[in-house]
């Protein structure tokens, strides 16, 4: 399919990531670029790989590198730091480090795949998926659903 959306997902937990991944593989219009257990090995295959990802997912709490040092390395990498980043976490406590560090969403991790298909169709078709139209997103988005599979879309500031 023409336009797929690559997808790096930075996440530790198995479980977690095959979620993702089944929840990922109803997009058409996307596709698994690589999956990195920790921020350190995300840098590794960024630097390293003569393609990117379009997009990433990263959760926050790893070991060996987390989500915001991983944002706070890629900070001075300007290939790596124009890719959008939307967390993915249980965690919302440090949105205002994550915007600040550059991350452009934050999802709260449901523990439904439908739910979370739901919520990956929804950021990929937001503005920000591309540079030139970062400048036209409203800004850090927090986004959650419900049961009832409705999204809740709330500019943090």
């Amino acid at each position: 399919m023409e336009n797929q959306k690559q997808i790096l997902l930075i996440e530790d937990n198995k479980h977690d990531q095959f979620f993702f991944i089944q929840a990922l593989k109803e997009i058409e219009s996307a596709t698994l670029f690589h999956v990195a257990n920790n921020g350190k090995e995300a840098l590794e295959i960024l630097t390293t790989n003569l393609t990117l990802p379009d997009i990433i997912f990263t959760d926050i709490h790893m070991p060996v590198m987390d989500g915001i040092k991983y944002l706070s390395e890629t900070v001075n990498m300007p290939l790596i730091r124009d890719i959008p980043v939307v967390v993915l976490s249980s965690d919302p406590s440090q949105m205002e480090t994550l915007r600040d560090l550059g991350a452009r969403a934050f999802i709260e991790k449901p523990t439904n795949c439908d739910i979370l298909h739901k919520l990956l169709e929804y950021v990929l078709t937001m503005g920000f998926m591309t540079t030139d139209k970062a400048a036209e997103c409203l800004g850090f988005q927090f986004i959650r659903s419900d049961s009832n599979l409705s999204i809740n879309l709330k500019e943090y500031r």
